[in-house]
Parts: C-alpha cells; sequence; structure tokens
C-alpha cells in the first residue's frame, strides 16, 4: 500500500513499533481483519499489479471499516504520526483513547518515507553533509 518494498519498510525499523501502536488506536479485531484481508489480497493479486490493486481498494479501501484505517496506516509509514481517524468512523466504533493525531517517536519522523519518495533528508535530522548543497539533486532517474 505504500509503494515501497517490505525490505524498505523494515530498513527504517518502525515496523515492530508500528505493528504495536495500531492495534492499540483501533482494537485488536478490526487490526485483525485488516491484516487478515491484505493477506488474503496479496495472496490472490501476487505477481498480478492490477489485480492486486483492485482487490486493496474493493476489500480495504472502499469498506468504511477498514478504509480509514488503511489511510491512516499509510500516512503513519510517510509522516510517522497517526491522524486521528473521522468523526464518522469514530461515531459507529467509539471514540479509542489513543486514536488522537500525534507523532509517533523521533524516529518515525526521520524514517518517513516522504523523504526518500521525494529524495531528500527530513529537516533538523539526517543532514546530508556538508557541502552537499553544491551537488544537483538525485532524480527518480538517477536512482535507478
Amino acid at each position: 500500500m505504500t509503494g515501497f518494498s517490505e525490505a524498505e519498510l523494515h530498513g527504517t525499523a518502525m515496523a515492530k513499533t508500528y505493528f504495536a501502536l495500531i492495534p492499540s488506536i483501533v482494537g485488536e479485531a478490526l487490526f485483525g481483519r485488516l491484516l487478515a484481508i491484505w493477506h488474503d489480497s496479496w495472496i490472490r493479486g501476487k505477481g498480478d499489479e492490477p489485480l492486486l490493486e483492485q482487490l486493496v481498494t474493493d476489500q480495504i479501501l472502499d469498506d468504511p471499516d477498514l478504509g480509514p484505517i488503511a489511510r491512516n496506516v499509510a500516512s503513519l509509514w510517510y509522516l510517522g504520526m497517526w491522524f486521528q481517524l473521522p468523526a464518522e468512523w469514530r461515531n459507529v466504533h467509539g471514540a479509542w483513547a489513543n486514536d488522537v493525531t500525534f507523532v509517533v517517536s523521533p524516529q518515525s519522523y526521520t524514517e518517513g518515507l516522504v523523504w526518500k519518495a521525494i529524495h531528500t533528508h527530513p529537516p533538523a535530522a539526517k543532514q546530508p553533509g556538508y557541502g552537499s548543497w553544491a551537488l544537483p539533486p538525485v532524480t527518480t532517474e538517477d536512482a535507478s
């Protein structure tokens, strides 16, 4: 769902943190359901990217219970922040104490996928090094 490989996600060292965090926000049952449907979609769509995207859209993103959670999980990986779930979702599932907008940790900020996606470093963290400003930015074509 992020567009990054499993190795890249594990390379952030945030997988275990996020895996433990999410059920504390939305509950074990919904988190388990999300994981089960994701796994089923992954198995059924493996090797067929258009099918996988359609399965994820139909079974997860368009689902009124799972869609908001899944979008938050993707945002969590990119920004290192959890955003409070929509009021409509909370009206159906209840307001969980941990479901507030917050930055997970300083590490989640610096390891956010957004920085890799835009080929830069997080401001005030992971500086690129003295004089690096004199070099042209790396583009997607350069990285290939």
